[in-house]
């Protein structure tokens, strides 16, 4: 059993603290069996790490006739986790895929044969050709993680199709919704804490697993004093010294919050003036939950309206010098109207934290004492990157941006920045006349929807499963699966696997066997991402600012890797040559020795927009970009408040008037997770995580291979009262779906008693070409077979936890 006391927290919180914000070079030392011919011997070029999302910034070394890697101590993002160490390993990993595979066997029987590129591109080619004209382009859909994410418009639209459904709701869906909702902003890497100048942070399911950029800035901020507070069912690895673990009960974060809302609205701990100016909560809002205008009331203006207590009249919140806060009356000729605020806090009233307890399993005093700590500190709560973890996660995140906003912690120092945008061009747009494309070239607009257009979030992968299997909205027959893993990604595998037997063609690309590719018709090797140039945003810096990851190797002897953006144009370029043309990619790159002149012209392209975006010679950025491997254009500073918004009012929007139009409820409020609630002795929720080593692709690295814990983390109370020792091996049961696996425990006080940890992505793979050292893959669970098609209505954010019942095996 492991049995965590405060000294020894402190003591690994220090260590782990130290690791990732000390100066020092990760010497991962590998030996090639050859010279690189793309990085000359005593040598250092930047690079941006690609083995999560978050992008890094790093030097790659060669010296002495050992390879490894430094942080880029001048990033704006700098990094250097276990992940990015550690991923010089893909580079000649025994069981890299090496040359295009065809598939001879049945799907999911991994019977391959090895062919040439032409004959697997041609092949593939073919196919397209007989399903595009039976079924039309957007039969064909691309799903993809943030590799190639920029180039994926371009590829898409060129081939006619709209379907490019990456994998966000089953991470970040539920929290952009709720950005989108709240203050107009996007994904994840658009706003994000203050850290470095934080006071008070409060971490709703959320660990810094990638990114150490944060992480040092949040180190900063512990130098200073911060107080952290993690709200989660697992005590994660960064709760593990000078911070504060609250464990909750899994899908009951919303509770929580609007609990903690009520509290600092019931004693009057909000920044009242900052609320008044910089949110709609002084609006009147009608009986049918729609925002009183001018036009309502006879005025001759349809702005929305307030109540003026200086004027005693019905104002433009645009004109209104004291606008009321809490105020309800009538509206003549509309009825009685109340402000958006007296209705966030009746809507907060429904949760007093004795009544929250109940359902979060948090004391009332712990409610309260946060509320009252977070109010006072001025805090932040991290707004949430992977956030779909219950199908009900969406009104936990807005009403996180809603303390925020009530404690005037947006766009100030030590609350959320909103990152200043590095206007980086699309690489493709598709308007209702036209597509343009960053080459200059245009072709015809694309008639089709997308196959998950009926989430405002979009992005939503359960939708291409549906359309497979049921023909609507439309047939689906091909599919892409590009640098990444559905079966370790994405809810409801069951499905996804019967959807893969329907479908008419699957092409996989990739570098390692996931576990896709036992079902593909075609797997192709993709480079890694020292391997080819990337030039993309910074993504978790508060700044306007690009960076360039050099290409610093080629592929290992035996490896017939390529470039995946040159596989998929090139299979473009075979399918549809006309409209390839169009957008300047001709015959002459199907010679991969050629491809190096498109990336050129679309890398002086995005340049020149860049420059002309900010008044920066092209000549100044590309300097900075080959020495430093990063240009910023912009700095974000703190201010005392956020500018006009893109929301209906322009303000940040505590009742979000966006929801109305969706159908959704204008305010958070919670609701009961999807899955079946656990009742017997023996059932328990099952939640799944990560932290610095996780990701789909660092699992297969050898240094990964045996950090990576893939037992199932079980209360010691638990433990005792089913008589389970650690180390036992248990058997799990889906409460719905009755899907079994085993793995070993580990019983340890880091996880609430009536749950279960498991690390996502690193245990339980089942691909049959994993094989020798690399079997370990195989033991533990994949968490994602316990799930169903859990989808909120609007979101389309899933579940990743689930419930189960246990059954101890044998020792």
């Amino acid at each position: 059993m492991t049995e965590i006391t405060r000294r020894d927290a402190i003591k690994l919180g220090a260590f782990l603290a130290a690791a990732t914000a000390v100066k020092w070079p990760v010497s991962l030392v590998v030996k090639p069996p050859s010279q690189p011919q793309s990085l000359a011997a005593e040598e250092k070029a930047p690079v941006s790490c690609n083995m999560c999302a978050a992008g890094c910034g790093l030097y790659f070394v060669k010296r002495n006739g050992t390879m490894y890697f430094e942080p880029n101590l001048e990033h704006p993002q700098p990094g250097l986790c276990a992940r990015a160490a550690s991923s010089i390993q893909l580079w000649n990993h025994p069981l890299r895929l090496k040359k295009p595979l065809k598939r001879v066997g049945e799907r999911g029987e991994a019977k391959f044969q090895e062919v040439d590129w032409d004959t697997a591109l041609n092949e593939i080619t073919q196919k397209l050709k007989e399903i595009i004209s039976k079924y039309g382009p957007e039969s064909v859909v691309f799903t993809y993680h943030y590799f190639y994410a920029w180039h994926m418009p371009l590829i898409a639209y060129t081939l006619g199709t709209p379907n490019i459904i990456q994998y966000a709701s089953c991470c970040h869906n539920a929290s952009t919704y709720a950005r989108q909702l709240v203050l107009a902003a996007g994904g994840p890497p658009s706003v994000d804490p203050d850290y470095e100048n934080a006071r008070y942070i409060i971490f709703v399911g959320r660990v810094l697993n990638a990114a150490m950029g944060m992480v040092q800035r949040l180190q900063r901020a512990r130098e200073k004093g911060v107080k952290l507070v993690f709200v989660d069912p697992r005590m994660p690895n960064a709760a593990m010294s000078e911070a504060e673990w609250v464990p909750i009960i899994p899908g009951t974060d919303a509770a929580f919050l609007l609990s903690m809302i009520h509290v600092i609205i019931q004693e009057k701990l909000y920044d009242e003036p900052w609320v008044k100016k910089y949110t709609n909560a002084c609006l009147l809002i009608k009986p049918d939950g729609s925002a009183l205008t001018g036009k309502d009331i006879g005025k001759d203006t349809s702005d929305f309206m307030v109540y003026d207590l200086d004027a005693k009249d019905f104002v433009s919140y645009k004109a209104a010098k004291n606008p009321a806060l809490e105020w309800e009356g009538e509206a003549p000729g509309v009825g009685k109207v109340r402000t958006a605020f007296t209705l966030l806090k009746e809507r907060a009233a429904q949760y007093p934290p004795e009544e929250a307890e109940k359902i979060t399993g948090v004391p009332a005093e712990t409610i309260r004492r946060i509320a009252r700590e977070f109010a006072t500190a001025k805090g932040v709560v991290e707004d949430g990157w992977w956030s779909s973890k219950n199908a009900n996660d969406s009104d936990a995140f807005r009403a996180a941006l809603t303390l925020n906003a009530l404690v005037g912690s947006i766009e100030t120092r030590g609350g959320l920045y909103i990152q200043v945008g590095a206007k980086f061009p699309a690489s493709a747009t598709a308007a209702a006349d036209k597509v343009t494309t960053i080459t200059g070239g245009t072709l015809p607009p694309i008639k089709a929807k997308r196959v998950d257009s009926k989430y405002p979030v979009l992005n939503v992968f359960d939708t291409v499963l549906d359309a497979v299997l049921t023909g609507q909205p439309y047939p689906v027959k091909a599919l892409f699966i590009v640098g990444t893993e559905p079966f370790t990604r994405d809810v409801n595998t069951q499905k996804l696997i019967e959807a893969l037997k329907k479908l008419d063609l699957v092409v996989v690309i990739d570098v390692v066997p996931n576990d896709s590719v036992d079902w593909a018709d075609y797997v192709l090797p993709d480079n890694i991402y020292l391997e080819r140039e990337e030039l993309a945003t910074v993504m978790w810096t508060p700044h306007a600012a690009i960076q360039l990851s050099h290409k610093v190797l080629d592929p290992p002897p035996g490896v017939d890797a390529r470039n995946g953006f040159w596989i998929m144009m090139e299979i473009v370029r075979r399918t549809v040559p006309d409209r390839a043309a169009a957008v300047g990619y001709t015959e002459k790159y199907a010679d991969y020795h050629n491809f190096e002149e498109f990336e050129a012209l679309i890398k002086r392209k995005v340049l020149e927009s860049l420059s002309k975006a900010w008044n920066v010679p092209v000549e100044e950025i590309e300097k900075a970009l080959e020495m430093k491997g990063f240009y910023v254009f912009q700095k974000w500073t703190p201010k005392a408040g956020p500018g006009t918004r893109g929301t209906p009012s322009g303000l940040v929007e505590i009742y979000s008037l966006s929801a109305i139009q969706y159908g959704d409820d204008p305010l958070p409020k919670w609701k009961q997770p999807p899955y079946k609630k656990p009742t017997a002795p023996n059932e328990f929720y099952l939640v799944n995580g990560r932290d610095q080593f996780v990701s789909a692709h660092s699992a297969w690295t050898k240094n990964i291979l045996f950090l990576a814990d893939r037992r199932v983390w079980m209360n010691p109370k638990d433990a005792e009262r089913l008589g389970i020792r650690d180390g036992d091996l248990i058997e799990l049961e889906g409460l719905d779906n009755g899907v079994k696996q085993r793995a070993r425990v580990r019983v340890t006080n880091r996880v609430r008693e009536g749950i279960l940890f498991v690390y996502n992505r690193v245990g339980g793979r089942a691909s049959k070409l994993i094989g020798g050292e690399y079997e370990v893959m195989k033991e533990g669970i994949n968490t994602n077979k316990f799930t169903l098609s859990w989808l909120e209505p609007v979101s389309g954010s899933t579940g990743l936890n689930s419930t189960v019942r246990v059954t101890r095996v044998g020792a």
